[in-house]
Order: C-alpha cells, then structure tokens, then sequence
C-alpha cells in the first residue's frame, strides 16, 4: 500500500479530470442511442421517408455480408444520402417488404456508435392468400451518430443459413 502513494495520487487527479468529459461522453451516448433507435425503428417499418429525415448528407451505408454475383465481393454500399436512399427503395420496389422486422436481444452504445444484435425478421407479400413469405436471419447492425444525425449505417446478416418460408398471417406460423 505504501509503495505507490504517488501513484494513487495521480490516478485520482486523472479520474477527476477526466469526470467531466466522461459525463458529456455518456450524454452524447444517450442522445446517439435515442437518435438510432428512433432510425431503427423506421428502418424495420420501411418507412423510408422518415428514416432519411434521420441521414446526414454524407452518410456511409455498408453490408459487406451481402455478397452476391451482381454486388460482388463488398456487398452493398451507398456513399451518401442519395445513393443509401435510392439502394432501399429499388430494394422496395423489386422485393415489395412489408416489414423488416428488427429484433433486437441486445443495444449498447460506446462512443456515438450504437449497436444492435438480434434478428431480422423480414415479412414479404406471397402468392397465396393468407400467407406471407418470411426471412429470418441473425443480424447485427452499428449506427454511428454525429451531431444529431446517422453518419453511418452498417448491417451484417447471416446470409448463408437464414430461416425462410411462408408463414400464415392469422396465425404466424
């Protein structure tokens, strides 16, 4: 104990010092959480519209776990407002979701970044009446907060092994 009392000193100063920048670290980080859940919340209703109200104009949109012959090897990316927009609603347009629908079995916020690990649970229109087509994958999504606004959006799906089938509506099964 007595060894280091210089260095008990020091680390209290630290720790005093660095309070006040922890306490505004852990405001930001509560308003950056009420900001993405708000954002996710639209993304898993497809309601675009609102969502973009959420975007800064230079926001990064990245899934590097959406591979496929036609986007190649870095899946999906849109640089900018504009370009993260116009990649979801001809996402609309050809697959029609009726909801994403996120669920989230664990959020926590370090640093404006917030991130989201649960499931999506993507509902889609089907042929037959009574039924729709659902795709359910694990799913971890980061969302990186800046003055208020998303400055990046990045989502990771389990692609290769997703639950899918057609569910009947009344019963969810």
């Amino acid at each position: 104990m007595t060894r280091f009392p210089a260095l008990a000193g020091f680390t209290a100063v630290l720790t005093l010092m660095a309070a006040p920048a922890l306490h505004a670290q852990g405001d930001a980080n509560a308003s950056a959480e009420t900001i993405a859940l708000t954002y996710m919340s639209h993304y898993s209703d497809v309601d675009w519209d609102a969502m973009e109200a959420l975007l800064a104009e230079d926001v990064v949109f990245r899934d590097p776990t959406a591979e496929s012959p036609e986007l190649g090897a870095a899946g999906i990316a849109g640089n900018g407002r504009d370009a993260m927009m116009s990649l979801l609603r001809a996402f609309s347009e050809t697959y029609h979701p009726i909801e994403l629908g996120f669920e989230w079995d664990k959020v926590f916020t370090s640093n404006s970044r917030v991130v989201f690990v649960g499931h999506v649970n993507a509902l889609y229109p089907a042929q037959e009446e009574g039924q729709v087509f659902r795709w359910r994958s694990e799913q971890v999504t980061v969302i990186t907060v800046r003055d208020g606004l998303v400055v990046e959006h990045q989502d990771f799906a389990n692609y290769v092994s997703p639950e899918q089938g057609l569910i009947d509506v009344q019963t969810g099964h």
